[in-house]
C-alpha cells in the first residue's frame, strides 16, 4: 500500500436516547414526548503518510471531559488510533439528552444512557476505521448571510440585551433605542468532500459557525445538521455520511426557528450542497495530523459579578431568573479554583481544524483564523469538553446572559489562554509540513 496515498473512512451510528429523558438546552428541563430526527455519530478516519486521526461530530450538548475522555478511550482501543489523534465534537443540538448535572439543572442526567454513550460512538469510529479507502479531497466554501445574526444587540446605556428577549427590547421605555449589534457573525460554510477513484463521493466534512438551537421542542432532534445531511445524500448518494462540527458560534443565533426551523434549515443544506459542489481538489501529497494539549486555567471569580447583572435582564419575560442564576453561582463558587481544559488542533492537507473546549465567541474565532498559517482554518468547539462560554472582554463590560458567572466559568485570562494554545497548536501542525 502507498504509504502516501490518502485514505478515507466514515461510520455513522444511532445514538437517541429513549422516550421520556429530560432535554437540555433551555434554563428549564423539558420532558421529550418522542423523536423527530435521530441523533447520531458520525466519524471520519483519515490516513496518510503513516499517520491516522479520527474527528468525530455527535449530536448532543456537549461532552463533559470525563465522559469524553472513555469515548475516546473506547475508541482509541477498538482502532488503535491513538487517544491525541481522536476528535470529538458535540453539535449542541438543543433538543438532545443532558450530558451533565449542573447545566442550570441537576437530577436530569438519565446514567444508564450516559454509560453506552462511550460504546455506542465508539462504534461509529470502528465503522469508520474499517472502511478506509483510497480518496481524493475537494475543498469549498459557501458565504451564507441570510438567517443568522450576532443575538446581542446594545442598548442606551451600553450593555446587551440578547435578541430572545423581545418583551423587554420592544419596550420603548426600557429600550428606547438599540443601537446597532454587539459584534459579528462568520459566514464561511466550509465543506470537505472525499470522493472514490471513480468520481462517487464517499462522505464529507463541514463546519459552520452557527448555534444548533433552532427547533426547541419536546422531540429529540439534531436540528438543521440532520437536513443538511439528508441534502447531501439526496446530491450525492444514500450511502453519503456527513460529519458536521460546530465553528466558533456562542454569539450566534438563527433568524428564523420554532415551528419554521426547517426552512432555515433548507436554506443552509442547500448552501453546503453548493459548497460541496464548488469544491476544488487538492493536488499532491496531503499531511495529516492531530495534537491535543491539556492546559490549566483559572475558575471565574464568583464575586465580580455586577449586582445589576441578573436583574437587567428580562428572559422572555420572566424577569432576569435569579433563581436560576444565583444557585448557579453557588456552583461556580464550589469549583476548584484552576481548571484543566482540552485543547487540540488537527489537519488534512492545507485545511486547518483548532479545537475549542466549550462555546467560543465569534470574535475569538475570527481571531484564531486571523492568526493560522493555513490558506484555509475552521474552529472546532465544544470539541473533546464542555466548559461553557468562553465571551470577550468587551462583553464582559456589556454584561449580556453568556458573561453571568454560570453560562461562563473560566477567566478572562483563562479564556485568552485557551485561544493563544489553539493558535500554538495549529502553527506546530503546519511547521511539521507546510502546505
Amino acid at each position: 500500500m502507498d504509504d502516501s496515498q490518502l485514505r478515507v473512512g466514515f461510520g455513522e451510528t444511532n445514538i437517541t436516547p429513549p422516550h421520556g429523558l429530560y432535554m437540555c438546552g433551555s434554563l428549564d428541563p423539558r420532558k421529550n414526548e418522542g423523536t423527530t430526527d435521530p441523533l447520531q455519530s458520525h466519524a471520519l478516519v483519515v490516513e496518510s503518510g503513516g499517520r491516522r486521526i479520527a474527528i468525530v461530530g455527535v449530536d448532543l450538548i456537549g461532552l463533559p471531559k470525563a465522559l469524553s475522555d472513555e469515548i475516546i478511550a473506547e475508541a482509541a482501543g477498538r482502532t488503535g488510533i491513538a487517544s491525541e489523534d481522536i476528535l470529538v465534537a458535540s453539535s449542541h443540538t438543543h433538543s438532545g439528552p443532558y450530558t451533565a448535572e449542573g447545566l442550570y439543572s441537576n437530577q436530569v442526567t438519565d446514567a444508564e444512557y450516559l454509560s453506552t454513550l462511550p460504546g455506542r460512538i465508539g462504534d461509529s469510529v470502528e465503522l469508520a476505521a474499517g472502511r478506509v479507502e483510497p480518496a481524493s479531497m475537494f475543498i469549498g466554501r459557501s458565504l451564507v448571510h441570510h438567517g443568522i445574526h450576532n443575538r446581542r444587540v446594545i442598548c442606551p446605556d451600553g450593555k446587551v440585551l440578547n435578541t430572545w428577549m423581545p418583551q423587554a427590547l420592544n419596550d420603548l421605555e426600557l429600550v428606547p433605542q438599540v443601537l446597532g449589534t454587539a459584534g459579528p457573525v462568520d459566514p464561511e460554510l466550509w465543506v470537505v468532500r472525499f470522493d472514490r477513484p471513480d468520481g462517487s463521493t464517499i462522505g464529507v466534512f463541514y463546519n459552520f459557525s452557527l448555534h444548533t438551537n433552532s427547533k426547541g421542542g419536546l422531540t429529540w432532534s439534531a436540528d438543521y445538521p440532520c437536513v443538511v445531511a439528508e441534502q447531501m445524500r439526496e446530491a450525492y448518494g444514500a450511502d453519503v455520511i456527513s460529519v458536521y462540527t460546530p465553528g466558533a458560534c456562542a454569539d450566534i443565533n438563527v433568524t428564523m426557528g420554532g415551528d419554521r426551523w426547517r426552512e432555515s434549515a433548507s436554506y443552509f443544506a442547500e448552501q453546503a450542497v453548493e459548497a460541496a459542489r464548488r469544491a476544488i481538489p487538492v493536488e499532491g501529497p496531503i499531511a495529516v495530523g492531530a495534537v491535543r494539549r491539556e492546559i490549566t486555567v483559572p475558575r471565574r471569580d464568583p464575586t465580580d459579578q455586577p449586582p445589576e447583572a441578573i436583574g437587567r435582564l428580562n428572559w422572555g419575560g420572566a424577569g432576569g431568573r435569579a433563581d436560576v442564576f444565583d444557585r448557579q453561582a453557588k456552583l461556580v463558587a464550589s469549583m476548584p479554583e484552576q481548571q484543566t481544559v482540552v485543547v487540540g488542533a488537527a489537519r488534512i492537507g492545507p485545511f486547518g481544524i483548532a479545537t475549542n473546549p466549550g462555546e467560543l465567541f465569534v470574535e475569538h474565532g475570527l481571531t484564531i483564523k486571523r492568526r493560522s498559517p493555513f490558506p484555509h482554518t475552521v474552529v472546532s468547539e465544544l470539541t473533546n469538553d464542555l466548559i461553557m462560554y468562553q465571551p470577550t472582554r468587551q462583553a464582559f463590560a456589556q454584561q449580556g446572559y453568556e458573561t453571568l458567572v454560570g453560562p461562563n466559568r473560566v477567566a478572562m485570562e483563562g479564556i485568552e489562554k485557551i485561544v493563544d494554545t489553539a493558535v500554538e497548536l495549529v502553527e506546530e501542525l503546519w511547521n511539521e509540513q507546510p502546505a
